[in-house]
């Protein structure tokens, strides 16, 4: 696969995110894809999921537990297998009302044209300040 292809795939990923259509996000994951979010309990959907049953678990968890107001993917990065995807957010916690802001990056790592990791890094504090 190309740099462009393994872009696209990821892009298609959060255009499926951005419709609300978590099986066109799980269409661009390997069945046995894993699934990073690293921090605190206090963040409902930190953890590691594995495969597809999981990662729906996380986009539930998400659902379930935050208002997204804004979540912008804003530049794509591809070197071979990785695409790295830095971007912004404003959520709100549905428990406490409170909100946040938070940049993110974004890795993927792509093989046989699906998803195979993924792993985010951003503002865990921001995070666990409105969730707690």
């Amino acid at each position: 696969m190309t740099d462009q292809s393994n872009i696209g795939i990821v892009k298609d990923a959060y255009a499926a995110f951005g419709r609300g259509d978590v099986a066109g996000i799980l269409r661009d994951m390997a069945p046995n894809v894993e699934w990073e979010v690293a921090g605190p309990k206090e963040i409902p959907w930190a953890g590691t999921f594995r495969g597809h049953d999981d990662v729906k678990k996380f986009f539930a968890t998400i659902d379930a537990e935050s208002d997204v107001h804004s979540f912008e993917p804003h530049t794509f990065i591809a070197d071979g297998d990785k695409v790295v995807v830095l971007g912004s957010e404003k959520i709100s916690s549905k428990r406490t009302g409170r909100a946040y802001e938070a940049n993110w990056s974004h890795v993927f790592t792509v093989a046989g044209g699906k998803i195979l990791r993924f792993r985010e890094y951003t503002d865990t504090f921001a995070i666990v300040s409105a969730f707690r």
